[in-house]
């Protein structure tokens, strides 16, 4: 019997070499999973720190525009808090290891200030804020953070040990870009009209959501661009465009003068038709409820003084003289009409000074102003020699020599909101902020040694007409003369203006009738024995030196006077007319080592500036303008300005630059309001009228020099007039903001 035996396959030698591999595949894919992982992980990583890298420049270069809006001192504040902010959100709790600063001018014309801060700490962080004063356009914030990060898991598989992750953001804070110097609401075609053969000159933006319409031989002559919101028919490419740059108070000029182009640094703008409408900014005004009561006028002599209040029926005509306002807010029931006289908050010396050049016909000389701002009712003095008693006589180097003596006004004024909005309020309690005029014109007067026969002299100031709104008189002496070097002149005292009383410490109160006299019985100066009946004596010649520039509310022996008026607005007529003023100083910082000294009584001062401040901007972040009015007028009342009348108003700080204010809403019913300047009128500051229309005609200067925002402009007329939009004049720019 045969047997069959069961076949077992017998195992492939190719399937015995194959045994094992799927463990070294696995062993494979598992480093390959680990290095995803890795990958996986150290991105995440990477990418949280690059977040809280973002959240923390972020965070920083606002605080950045914060900071310097409240404070403007970049190594000192804006810096070191917004890096603080940075080191507080990234958690680094040590001091940063390294440490540098450089400055540099930039842009194109090499004009705009730029800083730069470096600071590095342990675990590869790097800070860099490079900050960048752009005058018009704001201040510019760029932070930069860089960070070394390290690897946890790639640099087993080969990768690098660490990796740089970047982040950056900028803020800007102050920009004025989108605060045109013209802007019309209305969206009807033509709500900016110029007709006729007149010309208008702006410095800044002219933007209308609706169109521009120029007709009959009537020139747009712009510094700036031209937006137009419709497009269709619009007239912007008409205009001419001239060249300017963000400083305030440059003069525009047309690049036909240079050539065809500008110079290096300036701008030429252009029309932008299509743009986007632009809303109204809706500014408010409301500190008229603190000046509810009338308004109440008193005769000064040889002018009139009017108190802030509610007034009706408000109407000049003819030669109706001249009027000087107190701080405030003016309400003007059934509108404000000037035909005639000269309404103005202005501060100025009796016999002003010609303004310049320095030398024989300047500042510190004999030399008055062409025209004088309060012309036919500018104050006035004079100087001259008188006995007084043994012991008290002017002593000039053992024999005869000759002085010189200025004078400047000076009052004080309060602003009364008591809002915190204005907090701190430095001009809310009595006896207010001060004021000083710019100096006067220098009077002679020579007297006679004591060591001589006759020997004993004083000097006399008479007051023969006061100057609008003095409550006293500031007088500084030069014992070369009138030499012209204003920095040789010294307080002598602070003298009621005659018709004064101050019960002996200001604010002073009108007592008159007797508006003229001689100066008397002189306060912080040099002390005269028979200052009861003399105004200067008993000085010595080499006690008068050296003298300093002191704080702007400081007047003590050895004091130098307040910085000179500057030279009469060139703007749509350059050089300007004779009867043209001449401008008040510059604003300056009012804390040494940075200031000058500046205007103290006018637009271009600010009470209390920053100390130490920013020179570029001084009065940035001040709160009050002493001396600040605003024109606040019912809905339906309006505004005539006449060529024949004079309005030269400025507002300030606590008005937010709102000079005129017209309440909102429909109907208006006196139609337009109607802006017809001269040499002498000007409003400073902006004009808030979002419901109404205007009519603007003016010559010799910028009757407005700020912003006007209304409902439809018409410029009209054979006149050239202007407006001069100036930052300094104009409401908050808006708070800081990232724009990357």
């Amino acid at each position: 019997m045969r047997y069959t035996e069961l076949s077992t396959r017998t195992k492939s030698p190719q399937r015995k070499l194959q045994e094992g591999q799927a463990i070294v595949l696995i062993a494979l894919l598992i480093l390959v999973l680990f290095a995803m992982l890795g990958l996986a992980i150290d991105s995440g990583r990477a990418y949280v720190d690059r977040r809280d890298q973002q959240a923390a420049v972020d965070a920083a270069a606002l605080a950045a525009g914060d900071w310097y809006d409240n404070l403007p001192d970049l190594l000192t504040s804006t810096f070191p808090n917004s890096r603080q902010v940075y080191q507080n959100d990234l958690h680094l709790y040590s001091a940063p290891t390294t440490h540098s600063t450089s400055s540099a001018m930039v842009g194109p014309g090499f004009n705009l200030p730029q800083n730069t801060w470096v600071d590095t700490w342990t675990g590869g962080y790097t800070l860099t804020i490079v900050a960048t004063n752009t005058q018009f356009n704001g201040y510019q914030f760029t932070f930069t953070s860089t960070h070394q990060f390290p690897l946890a898991f790639m640099q087993i598989f080969g990768g690098p040990s660490n990796v740089t992750i970047n982040a950056t953001a900028t803020s800007i804070v102050g920009n004025q870009r989108q605060t045109p110097a013209l802007l019309t609401l209305s969206g009807a075609a033509c709500a900016t009209q110029l007709q006729g053969n007149g010309s208008l000159t702006v410095l800044g933006d002219v933007y209308t959501n609706g169109s521009v319409c120029i007709s009959g031989s009537s020139s747009l002559d712009l510094a700036g661009n031209c937006y137009s919101v419709i497009a269709a028919g619009s007239q912007c490419a008409a205009a001419s465009y001239w060249c300017y740059n963000a400083s305030p108070g440059f003069v525009p000029y047309d690049p036909a003068t240079t050539g065809g182009s500008c110079r290096p640094g300036d701008i030429e703008g252009a029309p932008i038709v299509g743009a986007p409408s632009l809303p109204d900014p809706g500014y408010t005004a409301t500190s008229n409820v603190w000046y509810s009561g009338g308004g109440l006028s008193g005769n000064r002599g040889s002018y009139t003084e009017l108190t802030p209040g509610v007034y009706n029926n408000f109407s000049l005509t003819g030669g109706a003289g001249c009027y000087f306002l107190d701080a405030g807010v003016y309400t003007w029931r059934n509108g404000y009409s000037s035909h005639g006289g000269l309404v103005s908050n202005e501060l100025k010396a009796p016999d002003e000074e010609r303004w310049g050049p320095p030398g024989p016909t300047g500042p510190g000389t004999i030399t008055g102003a062409v025209t004088q701002f309060w012309g036919g009712c500018a104050g006035s003095f004079t100087v001259t020699a008188v006995p007084v008693a043994s012991g008290n006589g002017m002593k000039h180097q053992g024999g005869p020599g000759v002085w010189g003596v200025e004078l400047t006004s000076d009052r004080y004024d309060r602003f009364v909101d008591p809002s915190s909005t204005f907090s701190p309020n430095p001009c809310f309690a009595s006896p207010g902020c001060r004021r000083e005029s710019s100096p006067s014109k220098c009077q002679t007067v020579a007297t006679t040694d004591p060591l001589l026969p006759g020997g004993q002299q004083g000097i006399n100031i008479n007051i023969t007409k006061n100057s609008p709104g003095a409550m006293y008189y500031l007088a500084y002496i030069n014992p070369n003369g009138c030499d012209g070097n204003q920095n040789a002149f010294s307080f002598a005292g602070r003298f009621l203006a005659p018709g004064w009383t101050d019960g002996g410490g200001p604010p002073a109160t009108a007592l008159g009738p007797t508006w003229t006299g001689t100066l008397v019985n002189g306060v912080n100066g040099w002390p005269c024995g028979v200052g009861a009946t003399v105004s200067i004596c008993n000085i010595d010649f080499n006690s008068l030196s050296p003298t300093s520039l002191c704080f702007a509310q400081s007047r003590t022996t050895g004091c130098q006077p307040p910085d000179d008026e500057s030279p009469p607005q060139c703007f749509a007529i350059c050089p300007p007319a004779a009867s043209v003023p001449q401008d008040n100083a510059p604003m300056e910082l009012q804390y040494p080592p940075l200031y000058t000294g500046g205007d103290v009584a006018n637009e271009n001062y600010c009470q209390v500036s920053p100390n130490p401040g920013n020179p570029s901007a001084p009065c940035a972040t001040a709160k009050i303008t002493p001396g600040a009015v605003q024109f606040w007028f019912p809905l339906g009342d309006c505004l005539d300005q006449n060529g024949g009348g004079s309005t030269h108003v400025f507002s300030g700080e606590q008005f937010n630059w709102i000079v005129i204010y017209q309440v909102p809403g429909a109907p208006v019913t006196c139609g337009a309001n109607i802006l017809n300047g001269n040499a002498l009128t000007q409003y400073i500051g902006t004009i808030y009228s979002p419901s109404s229309t205007w009519s603007i005609t003016g010559t010799d200067t910028a009757p407005l020099a700020g912003q006007v925002i209304c409902w439809e402009a018409t410029v009209f007329g054979n006149n050239t007039t202007g407006i001069d939009f100036n930052p300094n004049y104009s409401p908050a720019p808006p708070a800081a903001r990232l724009i990357n």
